[in-house]
């Protein structure tokens, strides 16, 4: 159902009109634009680092080839690269670095002339030729101011635009470079001449040996979501690679380009949890929706200061150190009441499920959490949870209720709780370095609405043996994780009048929370 549910989600933002990149092609960030005349002539070095895009803004360039080996030289980008391959020009000078750029430039114009065979009339290919035929590369590469400026710029990438045509985009995006890219994938896989029905598809069509690469944090730079190792036991009834799980080059193209959209930068569809990345989408596609959902679930709103007087958003300005000192020292604890972001955020998970999540409906569209953890060359799978809209949703509004307690001021809103982020929760019962081991564990135990895990319950309570306060988000991590594995409101988020302390103290016995005090110890309802 993972690969299924990639695949609709690609149909569907093709279909909406979004800008997630058509079959063979990627987004990519390149720094400096290469403009050329009509007739491939060098004009200017065009720059398009600045303060929101600091690596350089991104254009719809042809799908990144997968280099390695001591052949990797070989493997030109198409359109667009770095320095090495687009002027020949090595990043520190050295000889060895010399010689290595010579090839690659070598290869990165083969494919350029390769291109212009293919489209002679394209006159955006045609210029980027004459760029190198006529000798106008020469000009760039002695002019040693551009030259350094490009090198100071760590990985930097180089492209083609040709300035005085009616389409300015880059050569690298134009439609015969897209069809080009096409035309390559569907040689490539044809030399294997292995056909078969499609696992996502349904219906016959060429077989992907290889599948595109999943740009995951810590992963390799090959890594993909679905691969076999060649000879190495994994293959059966003479099949290798890709071929052992038939899916056609479409889907997976199709799937590959689905999970980096979703796994990109500051886009409301991922989180990182210790070294999980989390992606969530759904079929309605509501962008408002999904930026809510990652708020409640994982970032939380906004909280400078817990009532312990620590900062426990993941952020620290510098501002906020240099007053941290003060802070510890305020005697009147600051009220936790619901900001206007809060607010909003649960009005628009209310508005999907109802009340405290008690209104379930099937009928409201599909909502995915994928959990992905590198691992080698590869990606595990380390969640995956699918269920209605309001069901998922319903999910994270239960945690954020069970999460909800009075404050040390007396404020109780019982309508609408304190977002606290997964930041929050782990630091106030472990330090951040110890809390990758069982975090994620967290995420999926409120994704999927059941009990914490043990391991943050004996956290919290080391910390309390250790000397650390009894603050309200500890006691309020005791008291939810309690109501979770009883699956009711065995403690209510203020005092209880009507409980006696022996109730509460039978269940601390029980479970051995009282092992390391007297038995005299009395236990007052929180």
């Amino acid at each position: 159902m993972i690969l299924q549910a990639l695949y609709q989600y690609y149909q569907q933002m093709r279909a909406a009109g979004t800008n997630i990149a058509p079959p063979g092609m990627e987004w990519k960030a390149i720094p400096f634009i290469i403009e050329l005349t009509p007739e491939g002539e060098f004009k200017q070095i065009s720059e398009t680092i600045d303060s929101e895009n600091k690596k350089g803004k991104s254009y719809l360039v042809s799908r990144s080839a997968t280099r390695s080996g001591k052949n990797a030289y070989q493997i030109a980008q198409v359109m667009w690269d770095h320095l090495g391959y687009v002027l020949g020009v090595s990043k520190d000078g050295s000889e060895k670095e010399k010689e290595v750029a010579s090839k690659q430039n070598k290869h990165f114009i083969e494919k350029v002339y390769q291109l212009h065979e293919l489209y002679p009339e394209n006159p955006h290919i045609s210029a980027v030729a004459r760029f190198y035929q006529d000798g106008h590369a020469f000009r760039l590469i002695e002019d040693d101011t551009l030259i350094s400026r490009i090198q100071s710029v760590t990985g930097a990438n180089l492209s083609f635009r040709v300035r005085d045509l009616e389409d300015d985009r880059l050569v690298a995006s134009i439609q015969d470079v897209q069809s080009y890219m096409n035309r390559a994938d569907d040689s490539e896989n044809a030399k294997d001449n292995n056909s078969g029905i499609c696992l996502v598809m349904g219906k016959r069509s060429t077989i992907a040996r290889l599948h595109p690469s999943v740009k995951l944090a810590g992963a390799q730079a090959t890594a993909s979501l679905i691969s076999f190792q060649k000879s190495s036991g994994f293959d059966s009834y003479g099949k290798e690679q890709g071929f052992n799980a038939p899916i056609s080059v479409q889907a997976a193209e199709a799937i590959a380009t689905a999970l980096n959209n979703l796994l990109t930068k500051d886009k409301n569809t991922n989180y990182r949890v210790g070294d999980t990345v989390f992606v969530f989408w759904s079929s309605t596609e509501n962008e408002k929706l999904l930026s809510s959902y990652r708020t409640a679930t994982f970032s939380g709103a906004f909280s400078p200061v817990g009532e312990d007087g620590e900062t426990y958003n993941s952020e620290i300005t510098e501002e906020e150190k240099s007053n941290k000192r003060r802070r510890k020292k305020q005697t009147k604890p600051i009220p936790k009441t619901p900001d206007a972001e809060s607010l909003q955020v649960l009005r628009t998970l209310k508005a999907v499920c109802g009340d405290k999540g008690g209104e379930i409906s099937e009928n409201d569209g599909r909502f995915y959490v994928l959990g992905l953890t590198p691992n080698a060359a590869r990606i595990s799978i380390k969640l995956w949870t699918e269920g209605s809209i309001s069901e998922i949703v319903g999910n994270t509004l239960r945690h954020q209720y069970d999460m909800n307690i009075i404050s040390q001021m007396g404020n109780l809103d019982a309508e609408n709780p304190t977002l606290r982020s997964t930041y929050q929760i782990v630091k106030a019962v472990s330090s951040s370095d110890k809390s990758d081991k069982w975090s994620s564990n967290l995420i999926q135990s409120i994704v999927e609405n059941k009990p914490y895990p043990q391991s943050l319950q004996q956290a919290c309570l080391e910390r309390i043996r250790h000397g650390k306060p009894i603050t309200e988000l500890r006691a309020a991590i005791l008291k939810a994780y309690i109501n979770r594995k009883k699956q009711q409101e065995y403690i209510t988020m203020a005092l209880d009048p009507r409980a006696t302390a022996s109730k509460y103290k039978r269940y601390l016995c029980k479970h051995e929370i009282l092992r390391d005090y007297p038995r005299s110890t009395r236990i007052r309802p929180l």
